[in-house]
């Protein structure tokens, strides 16, 4: 008689009838199943019957289950849930699948994993277990550590519904970076907040995530923080790939071993010599290049042999089999066995694996000729992969060139290609990597290799400057996010070699903390700007006009974003008296734009409409639309805080006008979120509710916590206008536990939140609007839009 099953699990397995085997709970489960089914589970259950945890299991595999703490909790995933199962039960067409979870959160893996069936099967085996959620993948570099991981992601989506997360740690150097790269993997960003941690963990909440670290070896010391992260977040859990074990006590080692090596040929036949692991993937990474080898009477001891010389080392096989390209198995063994005997007697303190897989590396370099071994050598200067034309310009050849060069070293299984919009971008293992850095460390041409690529991603940045601030910034921002490790590393060797080049560069990447504030290059390359600027603003007075005044502005927005109102004030006072000596309109603009958003920081709201004013009328003149559109908002913003509010409302209107033709998503929501504030503030309560949807419904697509949180403030004073003191005090709470949580403290005299906030427990009893705005502060950001969505919802 019904269309949907739901089911609900805690602790007792339920009555058996007589004559019965199973009680009616497994047999309703049983009886459920051409129904679609929603099944949740309560936690925790210390004291579940054993024959619940036995169906519990079994549904693990016929279903998946969401796991709740809460009455309040399970009300609100049966009523999203219902909502998606009728949305895709009646849409004409199935949604996309969501970035943050299921396959999508896994890299592509273009071969096939031979001879890891038993591994995926007790890895993913290990997470069915309640007492384990941390599992580390140990072995040598080379050994399948992130294939494996891989694999075992995609037997698992299904289980963790929340999302499978990947996150590439091999270009992080700082135990500080993991968290920002996890969050962003997750779809949450965490960088440049005071307590990332807090952050990720409110993100992830009680959802069954499984985030996959890969090449944790190098930051084993942010080990104390996901122990953290295990410990808050319940429903969580980590796959790990590391050289080395984390040393936690929760942790769960999982060895990869290599490849089983090839048994006796003259003791089995072809086909089982063939079936056995090692020499299965030889054969078919052989037949990737060569497809009509065969393993044959006559070939098969070489073979057998090639993959027992390399230990069974998958990395080292793939190599291998590459030069079947040119060379018969028998040359490539004898190549080998060179290679492998010059090399016998390396480090001491390095594993034996290691001087096994260095010695592939270096024999398969030494096949390489001399204009494709100068190559690897030179993209050993790349983090985190390169274009073919930055390639060209670092290794100063022609783009052909460097297209054939890339593609050769591909072709020797050196470097990836991966294929994307804008083309193939190489990337080569990182294990590979640093066996090559060694090479071109030694290399006497080493200062200018590195000197041109600073260069290049100096150029990248300049050549992205216009774009960003007008049309086309979505293309060039996807650029730079690529490239976010790579403009990393050129900034920290211009501050090591050439600082007077830094402040152009800061300058240039201004607008894409504006544009994109949620995004990599905010902390991968900014994240480390007060360090930086630390060490650089001593030297500002022996700079030229143009070049200090671009510091001090990049140092002026660093600081507001760090809240440092000293900072922020001293830096201004510096640079204000510059700018009558600057030739640059724009640069004139952008700094006297900065003055006003300090002076509004400190209250000095006389002088923030000065220089915001100031600001739009230089820029007016000038083709500069993001520009443009910050001058009007700021000006909107501080004309509505002084109570000017048709100037306000005619600044404002013109920056959403503005952003549509921009196409710009990040000015369309701040833009109506200032609107909507505005029109609170002149009294136009339902003036104020249609700028506030559509600019929550933009910032939620578009992943802006910022604005979100000026949204959940402007709707807290709604609800309070509307006669529900409770909500306002939950939707004031939300708003400033989320601004707490990301760092984002700026301005928050001009949205009036602690104007709001004392109304609201001015409404409400003491122990009241405790308990709501506590409750509130701890919702993460789905939740607390759900709660500014209600009133939108019923009335609807």
């Amino acid at each position: 008689q019904s269309d949907i099953f739901i089911g609900l699990y805690w602790e007792s397995y339920g009555w058996v009838a007589p004559e019965m085997s199973v009680s009616g709970l497994e047999d309703e489960f049983d009886l459920s199943g051409s129904l679609p089914r929603l099944l949740y589970v309560k936690a925790p259950a210390p004291e579940r019957e054993p024959r619940l945890a036995d169906l519990l299991s079994r549904m693990e595999n016929e279903a998946s289950y969401r796991r709740f703490r809460t009455a309040t909790e399970l009300g609100r995933l049966v009523r999203d849930d219902l909502a998606t199962l009728l949305s895709e039960r009646f849409s004409p067409a199935p949604s996309p699948p969501r970035a943050s979870g299921g396959r999508a959160g896994l890299p592509g893996i273009t071969t096939p994993l031979i001879g890891r069936e038993d591994a995926i099967d007790e890895v993913a085996g290990l997470f069915g277990r309640e007492d384990i959620r941390l599992v580390t993948l140990t072995g040598p570099g080379g050994v399948g550590k992130t294939r494996l991981a891989v694999a075992v992601g995609e037997r698992m989506r299904h289980h963790f519904t929340s999302g499978v997360a990947f996150a590439r740690l091999a270009p992080v150097t700082e135990p500080e970076e993991v968290l920002a790269r996890l969050g962003r993997a997750v779809g949450a960003e965490v960088a440049g907040t005071d307590a990332p941690l807090d952050a990720l963990a409110e993100h992830l909440g009680d959802g069954r995530w499984l985030l996959i670290l890969d090449n944790l070896e190098q930051v084993v010391d942010v080990a104390r923080d996901l122990y953290e992260l295990l410990a808050r977040c319940p429903g969580v859990a980590i796959l790990a790939t590391s050289r080395f074990v984390l040393r936690m006590v929760s942790e769960t080692e999982y060895p990869v071993d290599p490849l089983p090596l090839p048994p006796d040929p003259g003791a089995v036949s072809l086909d089982e010599l063939a079936s056995s692991p090692a020499v299965a993937l030889f054969l078919d990474r052989a037949r990737a290049v060569r497809r009509d080898f065969a393993l044959t009477e006559s070939n098969a001891q070489d073979v057998c042999e090639i993959c027992r010389r390399l230990e069974g080392l998958p990395l080292a096989i793939e190599l291998a089999a590459a030069r079947l390209r040119l060379l018969e198995p028998g040359a490539v063994l004898r190549r080998l066995n060179g290679s492998l005997d010059a090399l016998a007697s390396g480090a001491v303190d390095m594993p034996e694996r290691q001087h096994t897989l260095r010695a592939t590396v270096e024999w398969s370099v030494g096949l390489l000729d001399a204009d494709e071994r100068s190559l690897l050598e030179i993209a050993a200067v790349f983090v985190d992969g390169w274009t073919v034309e930055a390639a060209a310009h670092v290794a100063e050849l022609d783009e052909d060139r460097a297209l054939e060069l890339n593609d050769a070293l591909a072709g020797h299984s050196l470097i990836s290609l991966d294929m994307t919009d804008r083309g193939p971008r190489p990337r080569m293992l990182e294990t590979i990597r640093v066996f090559v850095a060694e090479r071109m460390a030694a290399r006497p041409d080493l200062t200018q290799i590195q000197s041109r690529h600073a260069d290049y991603y100096r150029s990248l940045a300049e050549r992205a400057d216009r774009p960003i601030r007008s049309f086309g910034q979505n293309e060039w921002l996807e650029r730079l996010k690529a490239d976010a490790a790579n403009l990393r590393a050129a900034a920290s060797w211009y501050l090591a070699n050439e600082p007077d080049r830094l402040p152009h560069l800061f300058r240039v990447l201004t607008p894409v903390r504006a544009l994109w504030p949620n995004w990599g290059v905010r902390y991968e390359l900014i994240g480390e700007g007060r360090s930086w600027m630390e060490r650089l603003l001593p030297t500002a007075d022996s700079l030229d006009t143009q070049a200090a005044a671009e510091l001090l502005s990049s140092a002026e927005v660093i600081a507001l974003e760090a809240s440092d109102e000293a900072m922020a004030r001293a830096t201004r006072d510096r640079l204000t008296p510059l700018l009558d000596q600057l030739d640059d309109p724009y640069l004139v603009a952008v700094c006297g734009l900065v003055n006003s958003w300090t002076s509004s920081l400190v209250a000095e709201f006389d002088r923030g409409v000065r220089e915001a004013g100031a600001s739009l009328e230089r820029l007016r003149g000038q083709d500069e639309p993001l520009w443009t559109g910050l001058a009007l908002m700021s000006l909107g913003g501080l004309e509505a805080y002084a109570g000017r509010y048709d100037d306000a409302e005619g600044h404002l209107t013109e920056a959403r006008d503005l952003a549509t033709r921009f196409d710009n998503d990040w000015l369309a929501a701040a833009s109506r979120v200032r609107l909507g504030m505005m029109a609170l503030g002149r009294g136009s309560l339902d003036e104020a509710r249609g700028p506030l949807d559509e600019a929550l419904d933009i910032s939620v697509a578009t992943d802006n916590v910022y604005n979100v949180i000026l949204c959940l403030a402007a709707f807290a004073q709604l609800a309070l206008v509307d006669g529900d003191a409770e909500r306002a005090a939950l939707l004031a709470g939300a708003a400033g536990g989320l601004r707490r949580r990301e760092g984002l403290e700026v301005f928050t005299t001009l949205t009036g939140e602690a104007w709001i906030v004392d109304l609201i427990r001015q409404a409400l009893a003491a122990d009241s609007f405790d308990r709501a705005f506590a409750a509130g502060s701890r919702l993460n950001l789905r939740e607390a839009v759900a709660v500014a969505g209600e009133r939108r919802n019923a009335t609807i």
